[in-house]
């Protein structure tokens, strides 16, 4: 495995560029959040986040299919595709009326076109690296948040300028350009192929008779089952409070453009801690410091309920940001540190990613039915906090499996 060389870089400078649109879109939901409880008042809280618990379900899922593809046909194919699937997206979505319409187009297009963006770039820099997957991968995750600070408030400066069909127009003519450009910098690495036509032959006719027990091995080894597990729980409370920084500031008396700041501040903090956690994890061990991450977001996110003051929410969203930035690059760098055959990595993530997709997919549902019911964001957060730290205590278990 290089563990570096100017192509390897170029595949983590794709996969920036990839995470930063979709990734960053996804992850900006919340801005779309605040806007739709205004303009839907008759529709409830829970009703509104399934748009964008319908994206992150369909991109933690599409792994299961897209991951096994990329380990066989490479990244090219998909990623074009997921770049159309994403244009798509934006158009229908200009054309919306009704919330059905808006299911469709921003829920399930942009969460299946960013499951064909997201695993193709995924697996193919965790074959490129080594020793630096954890940089590597949390340089590249961390253009999700560096998405997540441009977006928020360029979609609230088009949604106070312009019409709001011309908003997702103008989100099409950013993004694909840039989506396109990573299509070409993102390339599996291609291993040494056999020097003969009989050669290929006989090493076609093995890797065919292997392919069903790998796929088995791969799939129900028990250590893996329980980091899916932990993961599972981890990404189903560390994603809810992205869906209410916003909403949760209006409601203690910030306008509009600074409760969408307050995203911002968050993905500015999540730069840092996808980065740097990276990087003291390849020294420190990546269960380690993947159970210390997940611990400290539990903790940060049961104290917001509380934090009221324009300080107070603006000093919760960096440290949450800080804290959950490197959670998703690492979970992926405990599944590549855990799978020996790095022909089944892509196979390996899809699968986690899966499992966490129902996480993913009732975490926000479950919160807003919470907030519904019981109108106390005290609450919300607890139930946040306390799925996190759940997979925490397990992923601790499995560091010593």
């Amino acid at each position: 495995i290089p563990d570096g060389g100017l192509r390897a870089w170029l595949v983590v400078l794709g996969g920036f560029l990839d995470f930063a649109i979709a990734f960053g879109l996804v992850n900006s939901f919340g801005t779309f959040q605040a806007r739709y409880e205004s303009d839907w008042p008759w529709l409830s809280t829970s009703t509104i986040t399934w748009i964008g618990s319908i994206q992150l379900f369909i991109l933690f899922l599409g792994g299961a299919v897209v991951g096994p593809i990329f380990d066989k046909h490479g990244s090219r194919a998909l990623m074009f595709s997921g770049t159309a699937v994403c244009l798509l997206s934006f158009i229908c979505s200009s054309f919306a009326t009704r919330y059905y319409q808006y299911l469709l187009a921003q829920g399930i297009l942009l969460g299946i076109g960013s499951a064909l963006l997201f695993y193709p770039a995924t697996g193919a820099i965790s074959e490129w690296f080594n020793h630096k997957r954890g940089l590597a991968l949390g340089i590249a995750l961390s253009g999700s948040s560096v998405g997540g600070i441009f977006w928020p408030i360029i979609i609230n400066k088009l949604f106070a300028s312009v019409p709001g069909p011309w908003v997702h127009r103008i989100i099409a003519l950013i993004s694909v350009p840039v989506l396109l450009i990573s299509c070409f910098l993102v390339r599996e690495r291609k291993l040494t192929a056999p020097a003969t036509a009989i050669d290929k032959l006989e090493a076609t006719a093995a890797e065919t008779s292997k392919e069903g027990s790998g796929i088995l091995e791969a799939v129900c080894e028990r250590r893996f089952g329980a980091l899916c597990l932990s993961l599972f729980f981890i990404y189903g409370g560390m994603l809810v409070p992205f869906y209410y920084i916003p909403l949760f500031a209006i409601e203690h008396g910030l306008g509009a453009t600074k409760a969408n700041n307050l995203l911002a501040i968050g993905y500015a903090g999540s730069v840092v801690g996808r980065v740097g956690s990276g990087w003291i994890a390849d020294r420190f061990g990546r269960f380690n410091v993947l159970f210390i991450m997940g611990v400290l977001t539990a903790t940060i996110t049961f104290s917001w309920g509380s934090m009221t003051s324009p300080a107070g929410m603006t000093a919760s969203a960096l440290l949450f940001g800080l804290f959950s930035g490197g959670l998703v690059p690492l979970g992926s760098a405990c599944v590549a540190q855990t799978t020996p055959d790095m022909g089944r990595i892509g196979l390996r993530i899809g699968l986690m990613m899966a499992f966490a997709s129902f996480a993913a997919l009732a975490g926000g549902p479950a919160s807003g039915a919470i907030k519904d019911a019981t109108a106390a964001w005290l609450a919300v957060y607890s139930f946040s906090a306390a799925l996190t730290l759940a997979g925490a205590g397990l992923l601790l278990a499995v560091r010593f499996w």
